[in-house]
């Protein structure tokens, strides 16, 4: 958090430059600054500053001109939305796809399948997302590239048209994020169910006579997830992060925009608050993730050694 506060403040020009307007005085101009608290010494504001990100006070925004929080809760579910499909995509079918080629390591499948994940996995996000647009919504006209819903709706809103609506508009974002966004964790489950293939379990499994796919899901799969699930809660730490990029091309009115529109504009107090939740996000998602480990491998207790 201190960290954060200096980064923030060594930033060239204020917020407070935006609100000056022409023929202001001097006066005008010092009460505007006394008004944010700028005008005190960088000590007192940082104890301030320390004190409201303990209580939860984000203040108000100077660009938007409400309080942060109130932005904070328009924007996050906007990217919840897009981005937790995305998840929950990607970290099905990685998985899956990486469990399969690492059972059946060294084939022709495996090593095809494998070098071309290589090959999208290398490809630029926001490229990827540009080469969509220019194919699915310029060539052929089949989906919208911008915004959550369609401006100036000439149909009725109800719980069924704006579901339709925000189906129609995520469909190419999503598609441009899925398409690179499983590769990671099959990268990550595919060597791991290599090692795996090898344990004492799995032949005592087969010795059982178990077949070849419970042996596979039930007794290989279980073990290799463990590193799986630790890269899967850390990208869900991250989430806001990722969004930055992508929510600016698809002009997605989510957290990522905010993230940007904040920082062009000097806005301090929205820009601390979204950095700041990124920050507790990691460390949640940390002891999640020590949480989700016994319920994976069964010699990992709470209080045990």
């Amino acid at each position: 958090m201190s960290l954060l506060f200096l980064l923030l403040r060594s930033m060239p020009g204020s917020f407070v430059t935006g609100m000056i307007t022409p023929g202001m005085t001097s006066e005008q101009v010092e009460r505007i600054r006394q008004e944010w608290g700028l005008n005190e010494p960088m000590w007192k504001q940082y104890v301030n500053f320390m004190v409201n990100y303990q209580t939860g006070n984000f203040g108000r925004s100077p660009t938007h001109k409400t309080e942060v929080w109130s932005l904070i809760v328009r924007r996050m579910p906007r990217t919840i939305v897009l981005f937790g499909s995305t998840f929950l995509i990607g970290f099905v079918i990685g998985p899956l796809v990486g469990m399969y080629l690492g059972w059946w390591r060294g084939s022709t499948k495996d090593k095809s399948i494998f070098s071309t994940s290589l090959f999208v996995y290398s490809m630029p996000a926001f490229w990827i997302a540009w080469l969509f647009i220019w194919v699915f919504n310029y060539e052929l006209g089949w989906l919208p590239s911008a915004y959550m819903f369609t401006q100036f709706p000439e149909f009725e809103w109800n719980a069924f048209t704006v579901m339709r609506d925000v189906l129609y508009h995520i469909a190419l974002p999503l598609m441009s994020l899925t398409f690179i966004g499983w590769v990671g964790s099959m990268l990550i489950m595919r060597p791991t169910m290599n090692n795996v293939t090898d344990e004492g379990y799995v032949f005592l499994a087969r010795a059982k006579g178990l077949s070849e796919r419970t042996v596979m899901i039930k007794h290989a799969a279980r073990n290799a997830l463990i590193p799986v699930v630790t890269g899967a809660i850390i990208s869900l730490a991250f989430l806001i992060d990722g969004a930055v990029i992508i929510e600016q091309v698809f002009n997605w009115p989510g957290m990522g925009a905010l993230i940007v529109d904040a920082v062009l504009n000097n806005d301090m107090p929205v820009a601390q608050a979204t950095f700041f939740m990124i920050a507790v996000m990691v460390v949640i998602m940390r002891l999640l993730t020590d949480v989700v480990y016994t319920y994976l491998d069964p010699r990992i207790k709470f209080g045990e050694n």
